[in-house]
């Protein structure tokens, strides 16, 4: 991305994370931009402005993580917001 592209401010900037793309490429350390939920731009984003600035150094940024086998049927009664699997990192 030419630095013509990048945002000049966004609402989330996650900084110097490992990010882990799902792609099967190596890891690599990264900020992540998020605007409206969603993200607008990775790389070295220094210049950026944020309204909220979290430091990730040292932990890993990857996509949610699907579980394909699984049996929650009991555990979604019992814990409907699912925390055991979400704080794994698991979305769906």
């Amino acid at each position: 991305m030419a630095d013509s592209t990048l945002p000049t401010s966004c609402d989330v900037l996650i900084r110097v994370a490992d990010l882990i793309d799902g792609s099967g490429a190596p890891r690599r350390r990264a900020d992540v931009a998020v605007t409206d939920d969603r993200v607008v731009a990775l790389g070295d984003l220094a210049q950026v402005s944020a309204g909220r600035m979290i430091d990730a150094s040292g932990l890993v940024l990857a996509p949610g993580f699907i579980d394909v086998h699984t049996h929650d049927d009991f555990a979604l009664l019992n814990t409907p917001e699912m925390t055991p699997k979400v704080s794994q990192g698991v979305t769906t």
